[in-house]
This record gives structure tokens, C-alpha cells and sequence, in this order.
């Protein structure tokens, strides 16, 4: 009975909303009310857990607890987005947020700089060789270096394809960074924008598609929440330090799960990226022929059309006349002078509309 209310309740509020999204609201109030009620705040009294559960008096008291805690959690899933680009490091400009975003970020770009030359400096070691004969020892030593010098390439180039090339697209986190990087390449390989591109192409995305997106998106939002909600936790049981007792890893314990779920959604934001890439790989000529522009004969043309796509899409006030013209910096024709392709209908179409009119 209750599964069923559950069930139910969870469909009325879209396909997309499920008891994930109001767990880490609701633990975060359970656990600073198990605190509270155990009296763990008092420094010197010992922990009541007696007063945790209520008593027959305090029956209408958990049932409005349980309530207010899923009401939160549906009330605050539209926050969810935010939350999401606040862990991405889309802070505000204003000091002094400004300037620790500004920190934040070149300590990424060396990051990501220290990477490439890690990689290069590795990848010169493992094809290093020396000539002449060599023993059986120093064979082994060789070995061992090549291989070391593997592993070390093989991490460098994971660190680096976390990060954007550009140094202007460079974001104080790393979620952000592997976020931004899976917007820019996904399309700039086709001159598309995918902040602009995507939504336009998401009709034409084969379902199975969209169902991967969409997972990976509610992974991460959900595990971005977890991160927010363990850091909440080790904030509220922060004062337990001071007990000196078992009390007192509360606080380092919740400060290891945040970590760990940011770690989780980082990890779901690289698949993410693998499979928008493979979105707009399998899927990108559907965009022009939303549009009803004549596919490109070639990469070149394809390219072309895209940045005037880009060009178009980025002003909603820009005449389809002039798209592509200033954005490219040559003398390139703009969207006035593609052609169109409107495909006709099928012949079964055609019969169903023509029986269609004669009836009426």
C-alpha cells in the first residue's frame, strides 16, 4: 500500500522525479534532528539516544516531519539545476567570490598545462632507446622505464582531457571543466555550438539516446546534490570535534562521502561527454535538415554551414540574410543564399490527406 503511494505520488510529478531526488534534503534534516534530540550538541552531557525515536506524544510531530521533509525535497528539485552550476564553479563576479574563482581557475590551468607537459616528457622517455648491447639487468631496468613511462602518459592524458584547450573556457572546478570541455568538443568539430545546436536537434535524437543522456544528466545532478548534502552534514557535525569521542569522526566521515560523490559526479560528466559527442556525431546533419537546408556535399561546406547556424542561432533578432557573413570574416554567402530542400511526402500521406478532404 504505501510502495503503491509512493509509486504514484513520485509519477505525478513527471517521469523524470524519483525518491533520489528528495534523499538528500531529507537526510540532511534527519541527521541534524538525530543530533539535536541526542543531545550530542552538549559538550559535556552524554548522548540520549533514547530521544531519538518519538513517543505516542510526539506521533503527529514525525508524521508533519516526514511530510515538511518530502515537501522540501519536491520544492527544492527545481534549485537542482543551480545547485548543478554552482558545483561547475558559475560564481559570481564580485569580490571577493570573484577572486577566489579567478584563483581557483589558473590553478586548474596549470593543472591542465603541467599535464601536457607530463604527457610530452613521458612519451620522449618511452620511445628513448640506447644503442649497442645491453644485459639482462639492464633490459629489465629498460623495461621497467618504458613501462613506468606508460603509466605516467596514460594518467597525464586522463588529467588532460579533463580540461578545455582554450584558456578562456577554463572553470574553477573540475566538474566544470569536464562539462565545459564535453560542450565545446562535442561540436566544435562541426562548428556547432552545442549550447546553441542541442536544444534544436533533441527532437530528431534517436530515443535510445536520449534515455542515455538523460541518465547520465540525473547522475550527476543527483550525485551533485549528495556532495552538497554530505558538505551540509560535515558542517552541522562540526561542533561534534570537540566531544573527543567516536562523535568526533562524524564530521571527517561526511567530509569524505562529499568528496566521493563529487568524485562520482565527475566521473558520470566524462560519460556525459562520450555520449554527446556521439549525440552530435550520429546526429548532427538532422539539425540542417530541421531547417530544411540542402545537406553539405562535403566537410567543408558542412562547416560553413554550421558556423552560419551558429551565427543565426546565437541572435534571435539576426536576419536569415546576413547569418554567416560577419561571423565568418570572409566573403562567404549567408543563409539567403542556401537552398532549401523540402522533402515530399509519401505517397500514403498524400492518399490519407487527399481521402481526408474528399470526405469532408
Amino acid at each position: 500500500m504505501l510502495g503503491d503511494l509512493i509509486k504514484a505520488s513520485t509519477k505525478s510529478f513527471g517521469s523524470s522525479f524519483s525518491l533520489l531526488n528528495v534523499l538528500p534534503g531529507v537526510l540532511v534534516v534527519t541527521v541534524i534532528a538525530v543530533i539535536s534530540r541526542a543531545h550530542l550538541y552538549d559538550l559535556q552531557a552524554p548522548p540520549d539516544f533514547s530521544a531519538i525515536l518519538p513517543g505516542k506524544e510526539d506521533a503527529a510531530a514525525a508524521v508533519l516531519f516526514t511530510f515538511g521533509a518530502f515537501l522540501g525535497g519536491v520544492l527544492l528539485r527545481p534549485f537542482e539545476v543551480g545547485l548543478v552550476q554552482v558545483l561547475e564553479g558559475y560564481w559570481s563576479a564580485a569580490a571577493p567570490v570573484g577572486e577566489l574563482r579567478a584563483l581557483a581557475a589558473e590553478r586548474h590551468r596549470r593543472r591542465r598545462d603541467n599535464a601536457s607537459l607530463q604527457r610530452s616528457a613521458a612519451a620522449q622517455r618511452g620511445t628513448a632507446s640506447r644503442a649497442g648491447r645491453a644485459t639482462l639487468s639492464e633490459l629489465a631496468l629498460r623495461q621497467r622505464a618504458r613501462a613506468r613511462a606508460g603509466r605516467i602518459r596514460e594518467q597525464a592524458t586522463a588529467a588532460f582531457q579533463d580540461y578545455p584547450e582554450r584558456d578562456v573556457d577554463i572553470m574553477p572546478t573540475l566538474l566544470g571543466n569536464i562539462l565545459r570541455d564535453a560542450e565545446y568538443v562535442a561540436g566544435h568539430r562541426y562548428g556547432l555550438d552545442v549550447r546553441l545546436a542541442y536544444p534544436r536537434m533533441f527532437p530528431t535524437v534517436s530515443a535510445p539516446m536520449q534515455l542515455a543522456i538523460k541518465r547520465q544528466l540525473d547522475l550527476i545532478t543527483v550525485s551533485a546534490s549528495l556532495t552538497v548534502c554530505f558538505g551540509l552534514i560535515a558542517l552541522a557535525s562540526l561542533p561534534l570535534t570537540l566531544r573527543l569521542d567516536m562523535w568526533s569522526l562524524a564530521a571527517p566521515l561526511a567530509a569524505a562521502l562529499a568528496t566521493v560523490a563529487y568524485r562520482g559526479a565527475a566521473s558520470a560528466s566524462r560519460e556525459h561527454k562520450l555520449i554527446l559527442m556521439a549525440a552530435f556525431d550520429l546526429h548532427r546533419f538532422d539539425l540542417a535538415a530541421a531547417f530544411h537546408y540542402k545537406l553539405p556535399p562535403n566537410a567543408a561546406q558542412e562547416l560553413m554551414l554550421n558556423k552560419q547556424l551558429n551565427s543565426f542561432l546565437h541572435d534571435p533578432k539576426l536576419n536569415p540574410a546576413n547569418a554567416g557573413t560577419k561571423a565568418l570574416g570572409d566573403a562567404s554567402n549567408g543563409l539567403a543564399e542556401r537552398q532549401f530542400d523540402h522533402p515530399e511526402p509519401c505517397r500514403c500521406c498524400s492518399a490519407g490527406r487527399e481521402s481526408q478532404s474528399g470526405s469532408n
